[in-house]
C-alpha cells in the first residue's frame, strides 16, 4: 500500500511534466531550402535539377540532400492545375524536413506520390513532415523514416493521404504522431522516451518500444489491426496514458488479441473484436475499462522511475 501511494504522487509529478514538455516544439536546425516546381506531372530524382529552385517557383538548383528543408509550395503545380510529384525508382533521399502545408492547385490538387516505387523518405530534423494547409493536398505511400530525437509527424484532416504510407521513429527522445484521422500501414516507435499520438487513426501495424510513455490526446479512437505484443520488465514499464484529463477516456481498438508484460494503464478504453491481456501491469486509478481488457498485477511490485501510479 505505501509503494502503491508512493507511485500515485510520482504519476502525477511525472504526468505534469510530460504535458509541459509537449507544449514545446524545438525549433528547426538551419538548413538551406528546396522549392518543388512541378509542370502536371514530374519525376523526382538524384539528378534533375529542373525541377527544384532555391527560390519559390524557382528552377535550376542542386538536387536537396541532406542539409535541405524540402517545400511544395503554391508555386510548385505550376499554372495552379493539378500537379503529381513522383518519386523515381531507387531513390529513398534524406532530408532535413518536408512541408508541403501551402501546395494549393484545382481539381485533383497537389499530389505527392511515394507509392509506385516504394520508396523510403528519412527526415532528421524535428519538424520532420508538415502538412497542415487548405488546399487540396495527397500524400501516397512511402515509407517515412524520423529520425531526430523529437520528431513530429502532423496532417490536418483536409488533407488526403492514401496508398498506407508507413511511418518509423528511430530517435530516442519525445516523438509525436499527429495523424489526421488518416489511415496508415504502420507506425513504430523503435526506442524513446514519450510517444504522443493525435487523431482518431487507423493503423495496420502500432509497434510500441518497451518502455515507451505513450500519451493518447483526450477522445482519440485508435483503430488497429494489430498491435505488436510487448514484452518489458520490472525495470522497463511501457504505458498507456490519457495525457489530459482525470476522468475522461481515450479508445484503443485493436482486432488481434494484444499481450502486454509489464505496462500500465491510464484512462484507456478497449473496443473492437481484440482482446488486451495485461500480465506484471498496472491499473492506474482504476478508470480503464471494456470487455476482453485484463489487467493482472505483479506479484511485487516492480523498480525504477518508470512505474507511474495514478
Amino acid at each position: 500500500m505505501y509503494r502503491l501511494r508512493n507511485m500515485k504522487k510520482l504519476f502525477r509529478v511525472l504526468l505534469a511534466l510530460h504535458i509541459a514538455l509537449y507544449q514545446f516544439i524545438p525549433d528547426l536546425a538551419q538548413a538551406a531550402q528546396r522549392f518543388l516546381t512541378c509542370n502536371t506531372t514530374c519525376t523526382i530524382t538524384a539528378v534533375d535539377t529542373s525541377i527544384w529552385g532555391t527560390t519559390t517557383g524557382g528552377t535550376g538548383a542542386s538536387v536537396p540532400g541532406s542539409s535541405d528543408d524540402v517545400v511544395l509550395d503554391g508555386a510548385t503545380c505550376v499554372g495552379g492545375t493539378t500537379c503529381t510529384a513522383t518519386f523515381g525508382a531507387g531513390y529513398n533521399p534524406t532530408w532535413q524536413a518536408l512541408t508541403m502545408s501551402a501546395c494549393t492547385a484545382s481539381t485533383s490538387g497537389c499530389i505527392l506520390d511515394a507509392n509506385p516505387n516504394t520508396n523510403t523518405i528519412t527526415l532528421t530534423n524535428s519538424g520532420a513532415y508538415t502538412n497542415t494547409g487548405a488546399g487540396t493536398r495527397t500524400l501516397s505511400g512511402g515509407t517515412w523514416v524520423l529520425s531526430n530525437n523529437a520528431a513530429l509527424w502532423t496532417i490536418n484532416a483536409s488533407a488526403t493521404v492514401t496508398n498506407n504510407p508507413s511511418v518509423s521513429y528511430t530517435g530516442t527522445g519525445n516523438r509525436r504522431f499527429f495523424g489526421g484521422g488518416k489511415t496508415y500501414g504502420t507506425v513504430s516507435n523503435v526506442s524513446g522516451t514519450s510517444f504522443i499520438i493525435n487523431g482518431n487513426n487507423t493503423i495496420g501495424t502500432f509497434t510500441p518500444s518497451p518502455g515507451n510513455s505513450i500519451y493518447l490526446n483526450t477522445g482519440v479512437n485508435l483503430t488497429i489491426t494489430t498491435i505488436t505484443n510487448v514484452t518489458g520488465s520490472s525495470s522497463l514499464q511501457t504505458l498507456f496514458i490519457n495525457q489530459d484529463t482525470i476522468t475522461a477516456t481515450v479508445t484503443i481498438t485493436p482486432t488481434n488479441n494484444w499481450t502486454c508484460d509489464w505496462c500500465g494503464f491510464s484512462n484507456i478504453t478497449r473496443a473492437g473484436a481484440g482482446t488486451i491481456t495485461a500480465t506484471n501491469s498496472f491499473d492506474f486509478k482504476g478508470n480503464n475499462t471494456g470487455a476482453s481488457f485484463t489487467i493482472t498485477a505483479p506479484s511485487v511490485g516492480g523498480g525504477g522511475g518508470r512505474i507511474i501510479g495514478g
